[in-house]
């Protein structure tokens, strides 16, 4: 069987996410039995999220994989340095966020790939955001949809900023994005090695975003996608967010990023009661697609 392959990164305190994305995306596909949920979690969690997924679906006809990640030493230093006063859980979660540069090794019989942050959910057939690239080459293989944040705005040091990004034209949210492993090789991870050296030689202090900003600089020649496939920035404050609304007709992906809000914490939020719609454990959700 040719799977679709779907690829998250997280762990046990947003599992209600996960379940409402993969409930939106099932919901939303022609051919369900096709997808394959790729999942990255911490190691003492695999149990918690095998039981969570058999017990939410258990009828399910798609398939699941669950995988643990333990970050090589480098990453170690780098988010040790850059976030030293987390806590416990969100340790987990950096390390499941940077989990998303070796999903390659963690599966490595996947070549291409959906990743997907679980702060949305997908309102279309996901095999069609699969297919969304004819074909990938060995000078772009990775595909995301282009944001309204300049690629200026993902930088501290303004200097900096104007060397790195002079030859980007958009930025990208990098909660959606599509890939192929097969061409990754010792020159991408070379590249994400320059980039984790350079913002330590600024003292951990150049990215505004984070591992999102790695990407946007590792990936600047990206193909981009519709950026209906991830109308982001619903997490932001509401007069932001209020702003970004868009037509949920031609909507494929809506996705509460920002920072501020989330769907499952906060009830006075944009597209809130549609993201309850699809969330499994709500008694009011129903089975019929948006």
């Amino acid at each position: 069987m040719t799977y679709i392959d779907v690829a998250f990164a997280l762990n046990k305190p947003i599992y209600l996410s996960l379940l409402t994305t993969i409930n939106s995306i099932i919901r939303n596909t022609k051919f369900p039995e096709n997808l394959r949920f790729n999942l990255v979690v911490p190691e003492e969690e695999i149990d918690f999220f095998s039981d969570l997924i058999e017990q939410t679906f258990p009828e399910h006809i798609f398939t699941i994989r669950i995988q643990t990640f333990n970050p090589p030493e480098f990453i170690k230093i780098y988010l040790g340095a850059k976030y030293a006063e987390q806590s416990d859980e969100r340790k987990k979660s950096r390390n499941m966020q940077f989990s998303r540069f070796f999903l390659k090794d963690i599966f490595p019989d996947i070549n291409k790939i959906i990743y997907l942050d679980t702060d949305l959910i997908v309102l279309a057939d996901i095999a069609d955001l699969y297919n969304a690239v004819e074909s990938f080459s060995s000078n772009q293989f990775f595909a995301a949809a282009p944001q309204l944040l300049p690629p200026l705005g993902h930088f501290v040091n303004i200097l900096i900023a104007l060397k790195e990004t002079k030859e980007m034209k958009y930025s990208f949210n990098s909660g959606v994005f599509l890939t192929d492993f097969s061409y990754w090789n010792q020159e991408t991870y070379k590249n994400l090695q320059y980039y984790l050296d350079l913002e330590a030689n600024h003292n951990y202090n150049l990215y505004r975003v984070g591992d999102e900003t790695i990407l946007n600089l590792m990936f600047k020649n990206f193909i981009p996608l519709d950026r209906n496939w991830n109308r982001s920035g619903y997490g932001n404050s509401r007069p932001v967010a209020s702003l970004l609304k868009c037509d949920l007709a031609q909507a494929k992906v809506i996705h509460w990023s920002g920072g501020y809000h989330k769907p499952w914490k906060t009830d006075n939020i944009i597209y809130g009661d549609l993201w309850r719609s699809y969330n499994p454990l709500n008694p009011l959700s129903s089975n019929c697609k948006v």
